[in-house]
C-alpha cells in the first residue's frame, strides 16, 4: 500500500519534532478524566465494556502489564500512534495535491490544531479511529481500481477494528457503499470478496457483540441515551457545540476545515469525493446529536481530519496571495499558540485565580488520593472503602489509588462501567467519600449514615492559588441515599 513512501526528509522530521515534544512533555501533567478511565479497561481486561467497545483497552495491556504505570507510558501509545497519523495525512494529501510542499503545510496545520494535540497525548477510541479512516480512504482507492483479494481482507480488518474502537464507526459504513454506487461499480457492492469482507468485521466485533448479548444490550442502549439525551431538538446546545469545535481545533483551522468541505463538493478528485462522503456523514451525525444534546469537540475529529488538509489544498491552489497568506498566517498562528500552551501545560508559568485554573481535571488528583487513602488507613474498620458520587472523580481517583489497593465506590444514579467493576455492596461500608469544591456535594444531607463527620479538608495550590478544594467526609455505616439513589 505504501511502496513509494516520500523520500524528501522533511515530513519525518516535522513528525519527529512534534513527537519528541509531546514525549517530553508526557509526563509533567496528571491524568484526565477519559484517558484515567481507558487505562483501567486495561486493568479489567473484557470483551467489552458498557460505555465503548474494548479496543483502547487492550491497547494499553501489553504496556502496562509488562511495565507497570504512570503518566508517560500510559500516553506512550496516543504519542506513537499520531506519529503513524501523521505520516499517513501527508500521504494522505500529497495523493490529494501531488504537491510535497502543500502536504508539509497540511501536516504542520493538523499537528497545529488543539484538539489534534490534545489526542495525541491521550489515548482516546477517537485517536484509534482518526489512523483507521485515513487507511480506510487508502485501501477503498485501491479496491475501486484493482479488487485484489488483499485489499478486500484489509477492508474487513479496518471495520472490524474500528468496530472494536468506538461504535460510532458504524458511520463508515454508508458513506462506503455511497461511494462504490456513484462510481457505478455494482460489481463491487455484490461481490463475494465483499461478503468476506462483511464476515471478517462480524468476526472481529463477535467480542462485543457477545458481551453485550451477555449484559443486555447495555452498551446500546447507554450510547442511544448518550447521544440523544433529549426527547426534543434545540438549536442552543448546536450552537454551543460548533464553538466549542471553533475554540478546540483552533479558530484558524476551523475555517480552513469548512472552507475544504465546501470547495469539495465540486471537486472530480476521488480521495476528495470520498473524504466529502466519509467526513460529511461524521459531521452530519455530530450536527444532528448536537440538536439534543451538547456533543463534545472532539466526536467530530474525523471530519477536521480529512478536511483541514483538504482546505490547505484548496487555499494553496486557488488565484490570489491574500488567501495564501491568510493560509499561512492561520497555520502560523495556531502553531505558535499550540507551542505556547505546550510550554505552559509542562512548566506551568502562569498563576490562574483561586478556582478558576485550566489544569484542574490534570493536576492534583494523585496528592487527593494520597491524602484519601491516608485517612481510609486511620479506620480499623474492616468493611471501609473510599466513595464519590461521580464517575469523572472515580476514574482519576481509581488510578492513582492503584498503590495503596483501596476499594472505590461510585454512588449515583447514571449505571455505567463501575457498577460491573464493583463487585460488593456498599451498604453497611465505612465510607470515606471525597467531595470537590466543583461537585458541590452535600455528603450529610444526601447520604444515610449512623455518623457523619468531616475528616479533613486540603487546597490543592499551584503557583500559591487555589486549583481546587477537597473534602474526605466519613459516612459511618453507610445505609443508602436519602432520595432513593444508589
Amino acid at each position: 500500500m505504501f511502496h513509494d513512501w516520500p523520500r524528501e526528509k522533511a515530513p519525518f522530521l516535522l513528525i519527529a519534532f512534534f513527537s519528541l515534544l509531546r514525549l517530553i512533555v508526557a509526563p509533567s501533567f496528571g491524568l484526565g478524566v477519559d484517558e484515567a478511565h481507558y487505562l483501567l479497561y486495561a486493568i479489567h481486561l473484557d470483551f467489552s465494556y458498557v460505555d465503548h467497545p474494548p479496543l483502547v483497552g487492550w491497547m494499553h495491556a501489553p504496556l502496562y502489564y509488562l511495565l507497570g504505570t504512570n503518566e508517560f507510558l500510559v500516553r506512550l501509545p496516543a504519542i506513537l500512534l499520531f506519529a503513524f497519523l501523521s505520516f499517513l495525512i501527508y500521504r494522505f494529501t500529497l495523493r490529494v495535491s501531488g504537491s510535497p510542499k502543500i502536504s508539509l503545510l497540511a501536516l504542520l496545520a493538523v499537528n497545529s490544531s488543539f484538539m489534534f494535540n490534545a489526542l495525541s497525548l491521550m489515548l482516546l477510541p477517537d485517536s484509534i479511529l482518526l489512523v483507521l479512516v485515513l487507511l480506510l480512504i487508502f485501501v477503498m482507492q485501491r479496491i475501486t481500481d484493482k479488487a485484489e483479494t488483499k485489499y478486500f481482507i484489509y477492508l474487513g480488518v479496518i471495520l472490524g477494528l474500528a468496530g472494536l474502537a468506538k461504535y460510532t464507526s458504524a458511520l463508515l459504513v454508508p458513506p462506503l457503499l455511497a461511494y462504490v454506487i456513484l462510481k457505478k461499480r455494482y460489481d463491487l457492492v455484490f461481490s463475494r470478496y465483499t461478503i468476506g469482507s462483511a464476515a471478517i468485521v462480524l468476526l472481529l466485533i463477535a467480542p462485543v457483540l457477545y458481551w453485550n448479548v451477555q449484559n443486555d444490550w447495555v452498551s446500546f442502549r447507554f450510547q442511544a441515551s448518550h447521544v440523544f439525551g433529549s426527547s426534543s431538538w434545540k438549536l442552543k446546545p448546536l450552537l454551543i457545540s460548533l464553538g466549542a469545535q471553533l475554540g478546540s481545533y483552533s479558530p484558524f483551522l476551523f475555517g480552513i476545515a469548512f472552507y475544504g468541505f465546501l470547495k469539495s463538493f465540486r471537486s472530480k478528485n476521488e480521495w476528495i469525493r470520498l473524504s466529502l462522503l466519509l467526513g460529511g456523514t461524521i459531521l452530519a451525525f455530530s450536527l444532528y446529536a448536537s440538536l439534543y444534546d451538547l456533543s463534545l469537540p472532539h466526536w467530530p475529529c474525523h471530519f477536521y481530519l480529512l478536511f483541514i488538509p483538504i482546505g490547505v489544498y484548496f487555499l494553496s491552489i486557488e488565484n490570489g496571495r491574500m488567501k495564501r497568506y491568510l493560509l499561512r498566517f492561520s497555520v502560523g498562528i495556531s502553531l505558535v499558540i499550540t507551542l505556547f500552551l505546550y510550554g505552559e501545560l509542562g512548566a506551568k508559568w502562569f498563576t490562574f485565580p483561586d478556582f478558576q485554573s485550566p489544569f484542574r481535571d490534570i493536576y492534583g488528583w494523585a496528592i487527593v488520593a494520597q491524602e484519601a487513602n491516608a485517612v481510609l488507613k486511620e479506620n480499623q474498620s474492616s468493611r471501609k472503602a473510599l466513595a464519590v458520587t461521580e464517575w469523572t472523580m472515580a476514574s482519576r481517583i481509581s488510578y492513582y489509588s492503584l498503590p495503596y489497593h483501596s476499594e472505590l465506590f461510585v454512588i449515583g444514579q447514571r449505571k455505567d462501567q463501575f457498577d460491573f467493576w464493583q463487585k460488593n455492596s456498599p451498604w453497611g461500608y465505612d465510607l470515606l467519600f471525597i467531595s470537590s469544591h466543583f461537585s458541590n456535594e452535600d455528603i450529610t444531607e444526601k447520604f444515610r449514615c449512623r455518623e457523619s463527620q468531616l475528616a479533613k479538608r486540603i487546597d490543592i495550590l499551584l503557583n500559591g492559588a487555589i486549583v481546587d478544594r477537597i473534602e474526605y467526609i466519613w459516612c459511618r455505616d453507610f445505609q443508602g441515599a436519602k432520595d432513593g439513589e444508589r
